[in-house]
């Protein structure tokens, strides 16, 4: 593993068979790696020390986010994957490693800088991890990884990747494990997001097009771009099968409000509006929240 930089937790994370731990876009992509090799052994009941490098996670996070990247492995290592030039730090409950070479504007200039913190660690051998990537530029894309964790705690298998997108334009904006062990995932959404909610069972191509039709001016002016937060985020939940599934839009406002800006705040009120007791905007609710937003959009024509 690279060299130790910095120390804000403790660097092993302890999974013990039995306690579960969780912390706290749309989805872009979801890959699943092949399964060539057999099934590893799932976890038994003795209690695991789990070292998680940030840098094994590589070769399945380049292939959910770039077509020309090699397959993904069936099963990877969790630890000792970090070239030895490359610097790690343990932030709170994230684990974090930068490999830079050479200096920007130089032909071998070379950056990479990726975190991961545990999401999911259950009796029954299911595994999840938060994990988020750059290479070098301005984005920061965010995944989900689920899989199998072996008997030794060394290396992770039956591995899926969600990707999601870059911080607030759909970026991971965190998880959830509720008390019976189910574990939810929430994609960042911008403005511009919640907007175009009642075209969202339209390919992306003809979304532009409805959009301009449907909403006039409000189209062009609904925030969207990686740093253009809202209040509101969609949530998914973690099936058995490692596989997501939409569960809606929660409003997640608190405190001071997220913008000044009218419409926002309109298109974040109709969603926080729509919501039912559990404060989801489920299937049944996007009716209700489609005529607000489009009540939004008119508003700001004024």
């Amino acid at each position: 593993m690279g060299r130790l930089i910095g120390v804000g937790g403790a660097l092993v994370v302890v999974a013990v068979i039995g306690l579960f731990l969780g912390f706290g876009a749309y989805f872009v992509e979801d890959s699943e790696a092949p399964n060539a090799a057999a099934p590893a052994e799932p976890l038994s009941a003795t209690p695991l020390s789990v070292t998680i490098d940030p840098a094994c996670l590589w070769p399945v996070l380049d292939t959910s986010f770039s077509p020309d990247a090699p397959p993904a492995p069936s099963q990877i290592p969790l630890q000792d994957c970090a070239p030895d030039d490359a610097e790690t730090e343990v932030d709170g409950d994230w684990i974090r490693v930068l490999l830079q070479k050479g200096d920007p504007g130089d032909r071998d200039f070379e950056r990479r800088f990726s975190g991961v913190r545990m999401a999911q660690a259950s009796e029954d051998g299911r595994f999840a991890l938060e994990a988020y990537d750059n290479w070098g530029g301005s984005g920061v894309f965010s995944s989900l990884i689920v899989g199998t964790l072996t008997a030794q705690g060394a290396e992770l298998s039956d591995i899926q990747v969600h990707a999601f997108g870059d911080r607030c334009n759909g970026g991971l904006a965190g998880t959830r494990l509720a008390p019976d062990g189910r574990l939810s995932a929430n994609a960042n959404m911008t403005p511009w997001d919640i907007l175009i909610v009642p075209l969202a069972d339209l390919a992306f191509e003809a979304q532009w097009e409805a959009a301009k039709q449907r909403f006039g001016a409000a189209f062009g002016k609904a925030p969207s771009c990686a740093i253009c937060c809202s209040a509101v985020t969609h949530e998914y939940e973690v099936t058995a099968d490692g596989a997501l599934s939409s569960l809606g839009f929660r409003y997640n406002g608190a405190g001071e409000a997220s913008s000044d800006d009218p419409l926002t705040l309109c298109l974040e009120q109709s969603v926080q509006k729509a919501a039912g007791d559990d404060g989801l905007v489920r299937s049944g609710e996007r009716e209700a929240l489609n005529r607000l937003i489009d009540a939004c959009a008119r508003n700001s024509r004024n």
